[in-house]
């Protein structure tokens, strides 16, 4: 078998199981791996076992590791065999690619074989294949060699191989098995029977039997034979009888020479008669039926070597002689095979569109039109051809691995569209579209993670559009993956805080998940939804003093002493101050907005007005700023503010008079 530089041979081995009904045997196989490429091509060697020519054969090859443990199966994998007579090897001229990584061995069986007559053979179910040992040859240096050859040269029989049967099949001296069925080897023609009897080498090894004595022949009496007395020949008469009956009573007279030449030219006119009559009548045959017949012939052999065309037109001209109109069909056929043998899938596509029961060969164009677009790197032309075998031949068994392919490629290009885009929602859209052509190539390399690296994204830009829900479903479904579990937690505890006024049921189901992952800030949220709130203890007193205080007559001293029992998850507490000054004026103010360990204690001025003009009641309320001001406050605290009394105005001090020290009797400077 060819075995090219560029290709690195991983196994070869010759087939011992034999299919005794099968018309073809795979005698041998090759594979190889192309070091350039490094695909795994297969090379078989075919024989054809039947009486038939072989038009096509579609193999069923199990690919194995190392281990020789299975891989994948291939069936119908087609190989066009371009009509191979009844015995002739083929197959090992024709390489089939094996899209399977780390096949290293190989069993390759017929499934399918079809007949240039159009009949084909299938394979059946329960067919089982007989397992033999390979044909012993014949050596000059054996026993029974010169014996052998001898009769192997009286019945016209090759004498390469011994002779051998067993249950289910026989071995030919050419090396061909036979099924039992088969009486008359196909390659080289020789007879079962004669080589049972003859070359089979167990007859010759076996003892002689001792022959019986001959019995006494007793000599035969002669004979002697009757000398033969030739008959007289017959008369002109009898040879050219008188054209009516006529009774002669006595001999005529000798014919005058005149007569005699007229007798004689009337023969010659009507020998010259037959012969034009037998003419015509040959031509008329010749016309009739020869004529059609070297037609007919003629398109044979112009269909047997290729020049479809004119054996279209001669069978075309035949009419309805013998099977031509059939014929013509046969030939579209083979031509459309041609085509397909040499790439010409369209075209061949477009035969097998006007010719009946090609559904097989129709699909097989489909699909490599498909592999061709994939390899010439448009994977959208090719998922057309996807599209065309779905919708046309449903249950074509390569559709679904041309499928993922460009699914994948398609998913790998749109994705890496999404990675350059800026806006958001076509972004977004992107890793979807990306996200359906991985899903669509199934268990192809890795989709499974290309999917859930696009939902990813996915969930990632829901987040980012504020689409919290569509983030919290899309995150979940990505549980364990990444920081997915973190990020749909962050996403709950911020729809929390969004609808923490308006409070429905995912808000309290969203906090209680939380809170059972141990989540401070959503267990103070959640308390707060069940009226807990938080304690809050409060004093009113000046900085230097602890003690209560119940009047008050300055309020630019006035601090507020408090102790947060709880408080959120980072320590911030923030209340809500609602004060009313005895003038009327009303206001709010945050009492903190630092933060605060929980449990201590911290002292913090109000900030209200402190200019009140007028003495009266002073009222505090304290509320949970995250609650806001419709639920039960915190607390209150009222106390009295009296107005302090003015302090009379003082007069000015007045400069000295200049000249008080001359009064006194003092100069300056003097």
């Amino acid at each position: 078998m060819a075995n090219l530089q560029r290709f690195q041979v991983l196994s070869a081995a010759r087939q011992d199981l034999f299919l005794p009904d099968c018309p073809v045997w795979v005698s041998r196989y090759q594979l190889s791996r192309d070091t350039q490429s490094g695909k795994r091509l297969l090379q078989t060697r075919m024989v054809n076992c039947s009486e038939k020519t072989v038009q096509q054969v579609f193999l069923r090859i199990v690919c194995l590791d190392a281990r020789r443990e299975r891989l994948r199966q291939l069936d119908m994998v087609p190989m066009q065999a371009q009509r191979v007579l009844s015995g002739r090897v083929f197959g090992d001229d024709k390489l089939v690619e094996l899209p399977v990584e780390g096949a290293v061995f190989a069993e390759v069986y017929a499934q399918r074989v079809r007949f240039t007559d159009g009949s084909a053979w299938d394979e059946n179910g329960t067919d089982r294949y007989l397992a033999f040992s390979a044909p012993e040859p014949v050596r000059a240096e054996d026993e029974h060699y010169e014996t052998l050859s001898s009769r192997a040269l009286s019945g016209g029989v090759r004498n390469d191989f011994y002779f051998r049967a067993q249950q289910g099949l026989w071995l030919c001296t050419c090396g061909l098995p036979n099924g039992t069925r088969t009486l008359r080897c196909p390659r080289c023609g020789a007879s079962r029977v004669w080589l049972e009897q003859h070359m089979d080498r167990n007859l010759l090894e076996a003892p002689a039997r001792p022959r019986p004595e001959p019995a006494s022949v007793q000599a035969a009496p002669v004979y002697q034979a009757a000398p033969v007395v030739p008959a007289p020949a017959p008369s002109r008469e009898e040879y050219y009888p008188p054209a009516q009956p006529t009774i002669i009573l006595q001999s005529p007279p000798e014919p005058e020479p005149e007569e005699a030449s007229a007798s004689h030219a009337g023969r010659i006119t009507a020998i010259v008669m037959a012969v034009l009559l037998f003419l015509g009548l040959g031509g008329y045959c010749a016309y009739r039926f020869l004529t059609p017949y070297l037609q007919y012939q003629k398109a044979l052999q112009a269909q047997a070597a290729g020049n479809y065309e004119q054996a279209v037109e001669l069978f075309e001209g035949l009419g309805d002689y013998k099977d031509s109109l059939d014929q013509i069909d046969e030939t579209m056929l083979q031509k459309a095979l041609h085509l397909m043998a040499e790439g010409n899938y369209q075209q061949a596509l477009d035969l097998f569109e006007t010719l009946e029961n090609t559904d097989n060969y129709k699909a097989d164009c489909l699909y490599a039109l498909g592999v061709l677009a994939y390899n010439d790197k448009d994977p959208d032309k090719a998922m057309t051809y996807v599209a065309k075998l779905e919708e046309r031949f449903p249950d074509y068994e390569k559709t679904a691995e041309l499928r993922s392919y460009c699914a994948y490629s398609l998913g790998n290009r749109t994705a890496a569209q999404a990675d350059e885009e800026t806006d958001i929602p076509m972004q977004m859209s992107l890793w979807q579209e990306a996200m359906d052509w991985f899903t669509k190539a199934g268990a192809y390399s890795d989709s499974a993670e290309r999917v859930t690296s696009c939902r990813y994204h996915i969930a990632l830009l829901q987040r980012e559009q504020g689409q919290l829900l569509e983030a919290i479903d899309s995150f979940a479904a990505l549980a364990g993956y990444q920081d997915a579990d973190a990020y749909r937690r962050d996403c709950m505890l911020s729809y929390a805080k969004q609808h923490i006024e308006n409070t429905d049921e995912r808000t309290v189901q969203f906090l209680t998940e939380l809170a059972d992952f141990g989540s401070q800030e959503a267990q103070s949220l959640l308390d707060r939804l069940n009226g807990k709130g938080f304690s809050f203890h409060i004093t009113l007193g000046p900085t230097d003093n602890s003690g209560r205080v119940q009047q008050v007559t300055d309020l630019s001293e006035i601090y507020i002493q408090y102790q947060v029992e709880q408080s959120d998850e980072n320590g911030a507490v923030l209340v809500l101050v609602l004060y009313s000054l005895p003038d009327g004026r009303e206001g709010r103010a945050l009492l903190n907005n630092d933060h605060s360990s929980k449990g201590a204690r911290g002292w913090a001025a109000i900030p209200f007005p402190t200019n009140c003009a007028k003495s009266g009641p002073v009222t505090l309320t304290f509320y949970d700023s995250m609650r806001g001001e419709n639920v039960e406050p915190l607390a209150v605290l009222t106390f009295d503010y009296t107005m302090p009394d003015k302090e009379p105005d003082k007069e000015p001090d007045k400069e000295p008079d200049k000249d008080s020290d001359k009064n006194n009797g003092k100069t300056i400077g003097g």
